[in-house]
């Protein structure tokens, strides 16, 4: 296992319990908050709407990206030739990260609502 693929377990692990905590506390909040309330100050926000539309789309993209790439590292002979760019690794970084971004944003939103509260 080289350098680049060692980091990238180790990112991924470092991420994976980064959002499952994040999750985790965004359920626990969730039970104090008034629902209709959140529902209004949502619908009064857009930036946290366009924030997580931009957040999410990142992601999506980022794993389809990969998606695309495995397939074409799998199923082709020209998938050695995209194995030394490291594309996978690469798209995975971006898809963790903009997922970490979104599931953070609707921590931050949820997390003032309470502590307002």
């Amino acid at each position: 296992m080289n350098f680049i693929e060692t980091f990238i377990e180790i990112y991924n692990a470092g991420a994976a319990f980064i959002i499952i905590f994040l999750i985790g506390q965004i359920l626990f909040m969730m039970r104090k908050v008034d629902k209709d309330l959140l529902k209004a100050r949502l619908f009064l926000n857009e930036e946290i709407m366009q924030r997580t539309w931009i957040y999410i789309s990142v992601a999506g993209a980022s794993f389809a990206l990969n998606t695309l790439v495995k397939f074409i590292e799998k199923f082709t002979t020209s998938g050695e030739a995209l194995q030394p760019f490291h594309l996978v690794e690469f798209t995975q970084l971006i898809f963790l990260i903009s997922f970490i971004l979104a599931v953070y944003n609707w921590y931050i939103f949820i997390g003032s609502f309470v502590h307002n509260k």
